[in-house]
């Protein structure tokens, strides 16, 4: 059996997980950002939007976050400097670590914080509703549970 390389897989004809991952994860932020524009007045786009949700669970230097949003830290950098720019972070000397800086949320930040979680609350609540609520506690409990690393194929 032979498997086709990646780039020539049709993801719109596939029914997988990551298909499924992907399509939950913008539905969710999106919601999110249409609640955050609606009670707040503010839309993030979905790079600080991801940003946002790692800052907020306490990752807190710059290159934690690129790590976390596989992405480079010349991009995490840029990603940076349009949050701040929105005074939503700042940056400030790491304590521990004279050579590094530490993302701070603003007073502003945290208050969009609190708005967020609302919103979340309020989608979870809509995707109850939705799905039901023994279809929502399952596939909470399957993506909380531990996977282990990821596989490795060498």
């Amino acid at each position: 059996m032979s498997l086709l390389p990646v780039w020539q897989v049709n993801l719109a004809d596939s029914h997988g997980l990551l298909r499924s991952l992907v399509h939950a994860t913008y539905w969710l932020d999106d919601g999110l950002q249409a609640y955050m524009q609606h009670h707040a007045g503010i839309y993030l786009p979905r790079a600080q939007s991801m940003a946002m949700v790692y800052l907020t669970e306490g990752v807190d230097r710059p290159s934690d976050l690129a790590i976390k949003l596989a992405v480079s830290k010349q991009a995490t950098q840029q990603v940076l400097k349009e949050l701040q720019a929105k005074g939503l972070v700042e940056m400030q000397p790491d304590p521990n670590n004279g050579r590094q800086k530490r993302i701070v949320l603003t007073t502003h930040g945290r208050e969009l914080r609190s708005i967020a979680q609302r919103g979340l609350l309020s989608l979870e609540a809509q995707l109850k509703e939705r799905v039901g609520e023994q279809k929502l506690s399952c596939m909470s409990s399957a993506l909380e549970a531990d996977w282990g690393e990821s596989p490795n194929f060498d």
